[in-house]
């Protein structure tokens, strides 16, 4: 195994402290790291186009991506490669660690999430679990992530869409800005939503699935 993996996040601190430990110990090599989304995808094009053998001693394994990204997040990153480059694995690095947050990056194609609070060794078992197909989160994670998971089934992909928002504790106003609809549509669906899950109010889904 090649063991290349790539960073993003717009930290340059964390960037090159995940980068030294896991050089230092782990067999993973870290030959590229990025700022933004905009440099790693314009990056992995211009890998595109070397020749195969060339392309094969730097193209990465895994990519780290930062849910929060300066003006950006790290999920329309990883649905990009996603379609792209299907064989890139993402694992996604975070201090938001609520299920909403979890939930999206499920959506979005990522094949791990982890938070920043985690040990290193636990990071290091996530990519390990990651480059042998699986999927990984953390223990805690994992357990709330079930409790979502029996819900997002029976839910339309708008109404799934506005069950992540909430849960990541974004207003009505945010989440029409994000998925261009009006005040009134966030208002039928997330009445749709309540009805659904069997819940009153926000305050109520949030106590349940936070």
């Amino acid at each position: 195994m090649k063991n290349i993996l790539y960073i993003v996040d717009d930290h340059n601190m964390v960037r090159n402290g995940l980068k030294a430990w896991l050089e230092q110990h782990t067999d993973w090599r870290v030959p590229k790291d990025f700022a933004s989304s905009k440099e790693c995808f314009d990056y992995l094009r211009c890998l595109s186009e070397l020749e195969e053998k060339i392309r094969k001693e730097i193209f990465p394994e895994i990519i780290i991506v930062d849910v929060q990204l300066i003006g950006e997040t790290g999920f329309a990153l990883v649905q990009q490669i996603g379609k792209k480059y299907p064989e890139i694995k993402c694992v996604m690095y975070s201090m938001f660690d609520t299920t909403g947050f979890v939930l999206q990056a499920k959506d979005s194609g990522a094949k791990g999430y982890i938070s920043k609070v985690a040990k290193e060794e636990e990071l290091a078992h996530c990519l390990e679990v990651v480059q042998n197909g699986g999927t990984y989160l953390e223990q805690y994670m994992a357990e709330a992530q079930n409790k979502v998971d029996s819900i997002v089934t029976v839910l339309s992909k708008q109404e799934r869409n506005i069950f992540e928002a909430i849960l990541q504790e974004k207003t009505n106003k945010e989440i029409c800005d994000e998925l261009f609809i009006s005040p009134r549509t966030v208002e039928n669906y997330t009445s749709r939503l309540y009805a659904k899950i069997g819940v009153k109010n926000r305050e109520e889904l949030l106590e349940r699935y936070k």
